[in-house]
C-alpha cells in the first residue's frame, strides 16, 4: 500500500507556495519523493520554501509569479518542464482574503479577489493542463474554503464567491478531462494557524471562537492538510475526481 502513495519521480508545481498551507503541501509532497517547482509573488519566501525542499534530498526551483498574470505563468510552466520535468502534479494555493462587508467593497477590490482567487487557478490550471492532456495523466487538486458553499463568516462576499467558483471549476474539469487521464479534486480548508489570518492567529478569543465551532476541537495547523493533499496526489486516489473534500475540522457540522 505504501508504494501507492510514493510520489517519487513526480514533478509538482504548486502555487502559495512560499507560506501557510501552499508552503506545507509542497514540503510534503516533495517528502513523499516529488520534486517541486515553488510558485508564488514574494521570492524571498519562496527561496526558503526551496531550500527546505532541498535539504530533504529533492530538487526545487523558484518561479516568482504573479498567477493573474497568464504570461508569467506559462513562462513558469515552461521554466519548470524545462529543469525538473513534465508536471504530474498541480497544486492551486495561490490565494487572497477579503474581509469587507459588501457595501464597503469596492468595484476594484471585488474583481481583485476574482482574479488572483478564481482567475488565477484557471489560468495556471489550463497552462498545466495542456501540458497534461498531452501525455494523458496528470493530478490537479485546487484549494477552495469550507465558506465556498457555507458563508458563516459575515463580510466575506468577494472570498466566498471566489472560493465557491474555485470548487465549480473543480467539477467542471473532473468532467472534461476525467477521460483524458486527468484527475481534478478540490481540498477546502477551515481556519488553519497561517499568515493569511494575520492577527487573528493570535487572538485568544478568536482561537476560543473557532475552536468551539469545529467538532476536534481546536485550529487546523498548516501541516493538517499534508496527508489529503498527498493521497490526492498520488495512486492511492487513482479512482477520485470530481471531489471537494471538507478539511476543517468538522466545522459547522
Amino acid at each position: 500500500m505504501k508504494n501507492k502513495f510514493d510520489l517519487s519521480s513526480k514533478i509538482a508545481f504548486v502555487t502559495g507556495a512560499g507560506s501557510g498551507l501552499g508552503r506545507a503541501m509542497a514540503i510534503a509532497l516533495a517528502e513523499s519523493g516529488a520534486d517541486v517547482g515553488v510558485v508564488s509573488r514574494r521570492e524571498t519566501l519562496l527561496n526558503e520554501t526551496a531550500q527546505e525542499i532541498q535539504k530533504i534530498g529533492r530538487r526545487s526551483i523558484v518561479c516568482p509569479v504573479d498567477v493573474t498574470k497568464s504570461e508569467q505563468v506559462s513562462s513558469a510552466v515552461d521554466k519548470v518542464e524545462t529543469e525538473l520535468g513534465p508536471i504530474d502534479i498541480l497544486v492551486n494555493a495561490a490565494g487572497i482574503v477579503n474581509t469587507q462587508h459588501a457595501t464597503d467593497l469596492s468595484e476594484e477590490e471585488w474583481r481583485y479577489t476574482l482574479d488572483v482567487n478564481l482567475t488565477g487557478t484557471f489560468l495556471v490550471t489550463k497552462a498545466v493542463g495542456e501540458r497534461m492532456l498531452l501525455r494523458n495523466r496528470g493530478s490537479i487538486i485546487n484549494i477552495g474554503t469550507f465558506l465556498g458553499d457555507r458563508g458563516h463568516r459575515f463580510a466575506r462576499s468577494a472570498y466566498n464567491a471566489s472560493k465557491a467558483g474555485v470548487v465549480s471549476l473543480s467539477r467542471s474539469l473532473s468532467v472534461e478531462w476525467g477521460n483524458k487521464g486527468i484527475r481534478v479534486n478540490c481540498i477546502s480548508p477551515g481556519a488553519h494557524r497561517t499568515p493569511m489570518m494575520g492577527e487573528a492567529a493570535f487572538d485568544e478569543k478568536n482561537l476560543e471562537f473557532l475552536k468551539q465551532k469545529t467538532v476536534i476541537g481546536r485550529v487546523g495547523e498548516p501541516e493538517d492538510i499534508t496527508g489529503l493533499c498527498v493521497f490526492l496526489a498520488s495512486d492511492a486516489s487513482s479512482y477520485v475526481t470530481g471531489v471537494n473534500v471538507y478539511e476543517d475540522g468538522g466545522g459547522w457540522l
